[in-house]
């Protein structure tokens, strides 16, 4: 098995060449970027970003004496720069966050450590990541440039697709709790033999549990985001763009519907639907089924009625 090598970090780009790979006009000085920076401590070459100028003036007007590069709202007046740099751009969080990506967070390693247990049977591709002491089971797929990191346990007939991450300590696709009685009236436990299906560039956090389907795969859609101590029951189906948030609880057969949101600690109930867009509230506990772009909280959770169209 192969070693895993250590990380290189990259060299930051001009200020230039980042608002051309973002599509993005620059304003002032083209400057070298050496880092990042919160906006109320940024500093000559640092890369920070600013959602609302008007609110945060104070902090803007700091940052551009300082001399740093800042992703500023397309539409809103860019203020004199002097030895400072803007650049305009639609998202200035999500810019942020593609080019810190890009540019300052060390490309993984592939490769598979030398304490790490894969089965003879398991299809890891060769830009894959698997982290120290990780068990991958029988007729695992794992896609291109995959990173598992350390302690992770995925189950026999798992499928990742390319681009995922799955955190430190998760479980995927071993039993959920499908119990039964025998005729004696003892507790026996039904075969799980669907395992999981997880879709391209999903996320699973740190001691999550994905849990087996019983016939068919539990599925993870596309881009979905799951949290930290999380757990997704059996037969779950989940679709793209989704996020689980901390604590929340999905039980078996549910399913949520594409770009929903799961608060954290809430729960959904056995076999009940989540509509696409949805906003399931922080704690909220969902005892009955909830539409596309419905919002709910509470124990028992409630719908929230959308706010009037404010007058013109």
């Amino acid at each position: 098995m192969a070693g895993i090598m250590g990380r290189m970090p990259k060299t930051g780009p001009l200020a230039q060449e980042v608002a051309q790979s973002l599509g993005a006009v620059l304003y002032g000085q083209d400057q070298q970027i050496t880092g990042v920076a919160p906006l109320n401590a940024a500093k000559r070459g640092a890369l920070s970003f600013v959602l609302d100028p008007d609110k945060h003036s104070d902090a803007v007007a700091a940052a551009i004496v300082e001399g740093a590069v800042l992703l500023f709202p397309t539409g809103h007046p860019v203020p004199e720069l002097g030895e400072a740099t803007a650049i305009a751009v639609e998202n200035p969080r999500a810019a942020f966050a593609a080019v810190t990506r890009d540019y300052f967070v060390p490309p993984v390693p592939a490769g598979i450590a030398a304490t790490a247990v894969i089965d003879d049977t398991a299809i890891v591709a060769s830009s894959a990541h698997v982290g120290q002491f990780t068990v991958i089971g029988p007729d695992v797929v794992i896609g291109e440039n995959v990173e598992i990191r350390n302690h992770v346990v995925i189950a026999a007939d798992v499928r990742i697709g390319h681009g995922s991450l799955i955190k430190s300590h998760a479980v995927i696709g071993e039993e959920g709790l499908g119990i039964d009685k025998d005729p004696a009236g003892n507790n026996i436990r039904l075969p799980h033999l669907g395992s999981v299906v997880l879709g391209d560039f999903t996320e699973v956090g740190s001691f999550t549990t994905v849990c087996s389907g019983t016939i068919v795969p539990t599925v993870v859609g596309n881009y979905t985001k799951i949290d930290d101590h999380v757990h997704i029951a059996h037969n779950v189906q989940i679709g793209r763009n989704v996020i689980v948030t901390a604590n929340a609880e999905i039980a078996g057969s549910v399913v949520i519907g594409d770009e929903a949101w799961i608060g954290p600690n809430s729960t959904v109930l056995q076999g009940l639907a989540i509509g696409a867009r949805a906003l399931v509230g922080i704690g909220a506990v969902i005892t009955k089924s909830v539409g596309d772009d419905e919002v709910h909280f509470g124990n028992p959770a409630r719908r929230v009625p959308p706010s009037p169209p404010t007058a013109q």
